[in-house]
């Protein structure tokens, strides 16, 4: 469906479509790879998958994974892709960053600006690319720093999919307006599990918006920003929130805690921990300047697949987040948005700064 869309991360996002995505797609997973499906204590959904290769076996990937470990790198072994994955889960490292670190990589290397035999393709060199991380031998010790480290090293910052130092998920926003509104104002940078506008911009869940309509995106991302806030908070699977709505987790937080909650509360709760993580990171340093994204899909369009032709509008749509949110124009929490989330005490450190 993601290369369908056009939206499928590859080549480092040079590209938003796989030729040989059906060769690490979801169906040849589940036809050719996986043994059975796992879950979390008693939960009904059971996303997990266990897999096994002709070497091993053990859990997973999952569709971020394939891509940052697959189309990504143009690699399209997945076995390898697979037994990368077992090997990324054994060293307890991120498969997302991992990936996109060596995406980066394999693009310095495309520019002729990093001397390495690792570039798109090299499935070969996967394994021992990974491990070599974990361990930083040779050049893992360099990428063991994350792509922005990396890129900045080779002076190319615009080769690293990152935000605020976190690694892209596996959506090209040139395809998804409001996903890249999304990446760009995430407290801790491109995350996926802060509002995802998958649901809403290509699957119809809650409702089908026009993934490449920059307006009228601020509003429901907001939204999902504070539910997926309050998901967080309570220690509960962001999975359960494509099956039951914000009613439920009202509903739960009244009988566990014997306060009545309604749905307005918990937007309520999961607004004042939006802006108190704003006000961390506005402490920490970070600016509207943060709340940006790589060069590359401000102003290169996509050339070819569903989503040819686009960029991302962010500066439209970032003016009407802030003006949603009640924020300066800087992005900065203004003082009756504090006291109106009961932060008195932060509005006053700040009204006396």
């Amino acid at each position: 469906m993601m290369n369908w869309y056009g939206v499928l991360p590859t080549h480092n996002f040079q590209k938003g479509e796989f030729e040989h995505a059906e060769k690490i797609s979801g169906e040849r997973l589940r036809d050719e790879y996986l043994t059975k499906r796992g879950a979390c204590w008693n939960c009904p959904i059971g996303c997990k998958r266990l897999t096994r290769t002709k070497n091993e076996k053990g859990e997973g990937p999952e569709y971020e994974t394939i891509y940052a470990l697959g189309s990504s790198l143009g690699i399209d072994d997945f076995d390898t892709v697979i037994e990368a994955n077992y090997l990324c889960n054994r060293l307890g490292m991120d498969t997302i960053s991992c990936g996109a670190t060596i995406a980066c990589a394999m693009e310095l290397q495309q520019r002729e600006a990093l001397d390495t035999e690792l570039s798109f393709g090299r499935a070969d060199l996967l394994l021992k690319t990974v491990a070599d991380i974990a361990y930083r031998r040779d050049l893992g010790d360099q990428l063991a720093e994350g792509s922005q480290r990396l890129s900045a090293r080779y002076g190319l910052s615009e080769t690293a999919m990152q935000v605020k130092g976190l690694e892209f998920p596996a959506y090209d926003p040139r395809g998804m307006q409001g996903q890249g509104l999304l990446y760009a104002t995430s407290n801790r940078g491109a995350c996926h599990l802060r509002g995802n506008m998958l649901g809403p911009e290509l699957l119809g869940a809650p409702k089908m918006l026009d993934r490449h309509a920059p307006s009228g995106k601020a509003g429901i991302l907001i939204v999902m920003q504070h539910t997926n806030a309050v998901i967080d908070s309570i220690g509960m699977c962001k999975f359960v929130n494509f099956a039951i709505g914000d009613d439920f987790f009202a509903r739960l937080m009244t009988a566990v805690t014997g306060v009545d909650y309604e749905v307005q509360d918990l937007q309520l709760a999961g607004e004042r921990i939006w802006n108190l993580e704003r006000l961390y990171n506005l402490r920490a340093g970070f600016t509207r300047e943060d709340d940006t994204l790589p060069p590359r899909f401000l102003t290169e369009p996509l050339k070819e697949g569903g989503s040819a032709g686009q960029v991302v509008h962010l500066d439209e749509m970032l003016a009407e987040y802030y003006r949603f949110r009640g924020w300066t124009a800087e992005g900065i929490p203004t003082l009756k948005k504090l006291a109106a989330l009961g932060l008195n005490e932060l509005a006053k450190e700040y009204r006396d700064a």
